[in-house]
């Protein structure tokens, strides 16, 4: 008998244990947080979940993978009409204004204003990426600097070209390609110089070079897409020189060999001069750590823009209709408007946050490589246009490129196109 009494006060001791633990954890408030990455930085949001639940206690953080294709997001849409929304979603820059305009974004105005956030504590086109119609809907999770111009110091030398010297005017890059490019003995291309429309897709090919050459993609006082701007078809003109001079087809069946890692055409002496993203360096490091290069600013021709560049970026913004909005932004907050927060981001992921006076600055300086990556972001003064169909203008300059360059159209007709096209969506979407 004693021993059953015994048992059953174990038994009942287990349950009651058991029990607290589990209304402890029913006591945490949840955050669903859809994030676009998977491998290596996937795991890097998992770290950042743990810093911040550390901080909060009361807080759980479900970070869930949720590909973001950048142009449209289904899943995301159905939950957000389906009242399932998760707590927070990462959208693109370009993607802010165009969700906020469906409504599928909740204003933060309020927690601007309650935890004083100003413009002066952002980058520029950061902070103007997230603001539309008035309102603010998202914080920029990290800035991108777009872009450092890379080049292969020893490819330069193999050429006959000064590996020190890198090209500072448009002229420099033709030049310097003509003595780069090879080929094989049956004429195939074993390597280029430089290919103008390969800088991440044809529609940020098109505003880079778009930029570089002078132009301008938008006009906010008479919401009219500018994408034939006179420059900007100087510039795809210049793209597609490139295309005529070493043929097109020839440099297609070339980027056949392209990979990614070990196997990117930077590392492997197929390209020798790129736009690069700032985590080209991370890139380099982890694949190629031996490798002889240098990122000077982006070349550009005698009226175009001097030390041109762009900023991107992703951003943490609230669904519409999402639960617990209080604590999701007391995450969004912490990872992107705070010194400790923006400095664990830095520490972790490695990017730059959008929060100028973040700590993480003073870490990122120590490195020159990154330094210059900095220099190019406080020179930055644009961001691709804010407007509620950018999706459809990137997918449209996209085609525009492809057209040009393979010459089913000219450059003036492919943007013209693109220009008609997109005016078109934008007033049909401005009316609803």
């Amino acid at each position: 008998m004693r021993k059953v009494l015994i048992l059953t006060l174990c038994f009942m001791f287990v349950v009651s244990f058991a029990s607290v633990s589990l209304a402890a954890e029913e006591e945490k408030v949840v955050i669903k947080v859809w994030q676009p990455w998977g491998g290596e930085t996937g795991k890097d949001m998992d770290k950042l979940a743990e810093a911040y639940e550390k901080l909060n206690p009361g807080i759980d953080i479900k970070m869930v993978l949720a590909p973001n294709d950048l142009a449209t997001n289904q899943k995301f849409f159905t939950a957000v009409a389906g009242g399932m929304p998760p707590e927070v979603i990462f959208p693109d820059g370009p993607q802010v204004a165009e969700w906020a305009h469906r409504e599928l974004l909740a204003p933060l105005d309020k927690y601007v204003e309650e935890y004083g956030l100003k413009v002066e504590d952002f980058w520029g086109p950061s902070w103007r990426q997230s603001y539309y119609k008035g309102s603010v809907w998202a914080l920029t999770y990290c800035t991108d600097p777009n872009f450092a111009f890379f080049w292969n110091k020893e490819v330069f030398e193999d050429a006959g070209l000064d590996p020190e010297k890198p090209p500072i005017h448009i002229s420099d890059v033709d030049e310097y390609a003509d003595k780069i490019t090879q080929y094989d003995d049956v004429g195939n291309l074993t390597r280029m110089g430089v290919i103008p429309w390969s800088v991440y897709g044809g529609a940020n090919s098109m505003y880079t070079w778009g930029w570089i050459f002078g132009g301008k993609f938008f006009d906010y006082d008479t919401n009219t897409v500018t994408a034939n701007d006179p420059k900007n078809v100087k510039a795809l003109e210049w793209m597609c020189s490139y295309a005529k001079k070493y043929d097109a087809a020839k440099v297609s069946a070339l980027q056949q060999g392209f990979g990614s890692a070990e196997t990117d055409p930077f590392y492997i002496v197929k390209l020798a001069m790129s736009p690069r993203h700032i985590l080209g360096l991370v890139n380099i490091d982890m694949y190629d750590a031996d490798l002889k290069y240098g990122l000077p600013t982006e070349p550009y021709p005698p009226d175009g823009e001097e030390n041109s560049s762009w900023v991107g970026g992703w951003c943490m913004a609230i669904p519409n209709g999402a639960k617990h909005q209080d604590e999701a932004w007391g995450f969004i907050y912490w990872l992107n408007a705070t010194p400790e927060g923006t400095k664990v981001v830095g520490d972790i992921v490695g990017w730059f946050p959008g929060y100028k006076p973040s700590p993480a600055f003073d870490e990122f300086i120590k490195d020159p490589r990154k330094e210059i990556f900095l220099n190019i972001l406080k020179a930055s003064k644009h961001q691709r246009p804010v407007i509620p169909t950018q999706g459809f203008y990137m997918g449209e300059l996209a085609r525009a490129v492809d057209f040009a360059v393979y010459g089913q159209r000219t450059p003036q007709q492919a943007l013209d196109d693109a220009t008609a096209n997109v005016q078109k969506e934008l007033d049909k979407a401005l009316k609803k």
